[in-house]
Formats: C-alpha cells, sequence, structure tokens
C-alpha cells in the first residue's frame, strides 16, 4: 500500500474531467464497463448487504465481458492440470463439419483397436485422453479453414502418429498434419483461451437436415374439416459448438471452480453474477452432470434500474453516467481490470479495428 501511495505522488493523476476527456478520446471506456444497452439498465442488488453492482451481458464479443472471460476460463483449465498441447489442421469449413472431425478423432484416439483377424494386424492402444478444445478460423479460410487447438490430459505422451492418423480418417484422407507437444508452460493455456473471443458467422456455421412433421388442415370431399400430416426435411443452422470438452477433464464442475476460484481471489460474488446473467452462453458446452448441477440460492438478485427506451440520446445518457462511475471507482484505487485482462482487450479491439478496415475496401 506504501508503495502504491508513493506511485501516486510520483505520479499524480490528472483532474477528474481531464482523466474522462481523454478515455473517451482514445476510446478506452469498455476498458471499464459494459456497453451493452441491457446492462446499463440492469444491476445487481445483495438482499444481505445491499451491495450494487452493475451487470454485465457477458458476451464473448463484448470487449469488457470478452476479456474477463478469458481469464476466468483460463485460470479455471489452468486448475485442471493440462498435459499436452495439440493441434488439428484443416478439420472443416463449417462448424458442423469440424464437430464431426472433433468427436471422429476423440472415438478413435480413446477407444483404440483391436485390430484384425488372429495376429491382430493394425491394433493401436487406446489413450484415455480427457480434453479442451478451441476452434480457430485460419487467416487463409479458403484454402485451410477451420483448426482445432486442443489441451489435453490423461496421458503424459500420446504418438504424433496416432493423432495423425486419426484426423486422416476423420477427413477421409483429406488433412493428416497435426502438432503435439508437451505443457510445460502456461503460454499453451494462453495460446488456447486467445481464442476463446472470436466468434463464428452464422454462415460459416454450416447446415444439417431435420426431418419434421408438417401438421394441417383441410376440408374434404364431404365439407368436412380433417387434420393432415406430412413428413419433410428441412436445413437448420447448426447448433455446434466451437468451445469443447470432455466430461472428465476438469476435477470438478466449473461452477464449483468458479466458486473455488473466486473465493481465492476474495470476490466469490463474480460466479454469483455469472450464473445468473441473463443471455446465455451459447458456445459453451458442459457435461451433463454439470447441467444437473444445482446452486445454493443466491443473495444477489437482478433489478431493472431504468425503464427500456429506444432513444439514442437515453443510452448516451446511461453510458456516460456508468462512465463517470467507473472513473470514481479507479481513481478511489479499486482494481478494475489485470495486466492480463488489458492484453486480451487490447488484442481485440485490434482485429476489431482491422475487420473495420477490411469491410470498408
Amino acid at each position: 500500500m506504501a508503495s502504491a501511495t508513493s506511485e501516486a505522488a510520483r505520479f499524480p493523476l490528472p483532474p477528474f474531467e481531464e482523466q474522462v476527456a481523454l478515455i473517451v478520446q482514445h476510446g478506452m471506456g469498455t476498458l471499464l464497463f459494459c456497453p451493452d444497452p441491457w446492462a446499463l439498465r440492469h444491476r445487481f442488488v445483495n438482499r444481505e448487504t445491499g451491495e450494487v453492482v452493475r451487470a454485465r451481458c457477458d458476451r464473448w464479443e463484448c470487449l469488457y465481458c470478452g476479456p474477463r472471460k478469458v481469464n476466468r476460463w483460463r485460470r479455471l483449465i489452468t486448475l485442471a492440470e493440462p498435459t499436452l498441447f495439440v493441434t488439428l489442421t484443416k478439420v472443416g469449413w463449417t462448424l458442423e463439419e469440424a464437430a464431426r472431425v472433433y468427436t471422429t478423432v476423440l472415438q478413435y484416439v480413446r477407444r483404440g483397436s483391436r485390430g484384425y483377424g488372429p495376429n491382430h494386424v493394425g491394433a493401436r492402444p487406446a489413450y484415455s485422453l480427457e480434453s479442451f478444445a478451441v476452434l480457430e478460423e485460419h487467416q487463409n479460410f479458403a484454402r485451410v479453414g477451420f483448426h482445432w487447438h486442443m489441451l489435453a490430459k490423461g496421458v503424459d505422451y500420446l504418438p504424433k502418429q496416432v493423432m495423425s492418423d486419426a484426423l486422416r480418417s476423420a477427413t477421409k484422407g483429406r488433412s493428416y498434419v497435426v502438432h503435439v507437444a508437451s505443457v510445460k508452460k502456461a503460454h499453451a493455456v494462453g495460446y488456447v483461451t486467445k481464442y476463446l473471443t472470436k466468434e463464428i458467422t452464422l454462415v460459416k456455421r454450416g447446415l444439417h437436415e431435420v426431418a419434421r412433421e408438417r401438421v394441417g388442415y383441410e376440408v374434404d370431399d364431404q365439407g368436412k374439416l380433417v387434420e393432415t400430416r406430412a413428413n419433410e426435411t428441412v436445413q437448420v443452422a447448426s447448433k455446434a459448438r466451437r468451445i469443447r470438452y470432455t466430461r472428465q477433464f476438469f476435477p470438478e464442475s466449473t461452477a464449483a471452480l468458479r466458486l473455488r476460484l473466486f473465493n481465492d481471489l476474495g470476490e466469490p460474488e463474480q460466479i454469483v453474477i455469472d450464473q445468473m446473467a441473463v443471455v446465455p452462453d451459447v458456445d459453451e458446452v458442459a457435461s451433463e452432470d454439470e447441467q444437473e448441477n444445482v446452486m445454493k440460492p443466491s443473495p444477489w438478485f437482478l433489478e431493472e434500474h431504468e425503464e427500456f427506451s429506444s432513444e439514442i440520446e437515453d443510452y448516451r445518457a446511461r453510458r456516460d453516467a456508468a462512465l463517470m462511475e467507473a472513473v470514481e471507482a479507479l481513481r478511489s484505487g479499486k482494481p478494475m481490470y489485470s495486466r492480463r485482462v488489458v492484453s486480451i482487450w487490447t488484442y481485440r479491439r485490434k482485429l476489431a479495428r482491422v475487420a473495420h478496415v477490411d469491410g470498408k475496401r
């Protein structure tokens, strides 16, 4: 605390209005608060303490929420202690196709093979692999498509040839290039989680066919209304997920891990806020055990702080009020972000700017 005071004395803060103007000028507001219209209108209130916390949209693509979600998941994955870093290349050009390849590769590796005939020709061992995987869109998407970046545990060694054969089988010979390395440093976890905030467009999700029964009514020859049924096949957008993990990858349910993690950080209320978020996280796939997990009632409840308005001026006023509140908290010494959050925020903002420039061309 003494060192922080001495640093503040050496580098005094600019006046409040000047600091706010600098933040606006350099577009740094998304580092301090969630700019989502819904989040600006809602707050979480603790029944027991009366504490009030601003709501968050909790979307991966949000410049405020996305980096913080990545930071949380990075810490959760570190607790799982993965041993191997695996990359599967050229797994498809739609999320639907890439998901099938990922599932087939896991089945190939985990089941092994007894081979053929009495001599077990082609037999291969089974590997008890548990994994966490994130899909990456390659820069040269037209030629390469998607990659899977995986963090694995359960085995200390996984032959590269086994993974290559598995990928070749899953892609029907189209792809066989893989990368397998030991996780010796935390940079492998950081590399995989870096892609968590990269959303995938609807076009690249892919389509799959679904059989549906169409019910209708018509008048028969006798003038009576009768029900008719007809089967049809329609194409719907894929619901495959770009973030996947096997059931035993985490030592506990992610909800329990988050609670323990935030208790260690002195921020247990964060887990409650994440669970109460109105906007669902459609890109995370949990195990069945975790989906059935029931948490204890939370002392936090969601409050609509201001009424809905479609007027842009109302949104700007709420955004300005959130900025003022965040700057006051920052000046009072409240920790608003970590170095890792700043790093991810900078990376995501750079990607957004590049996408904006490409869109104008």
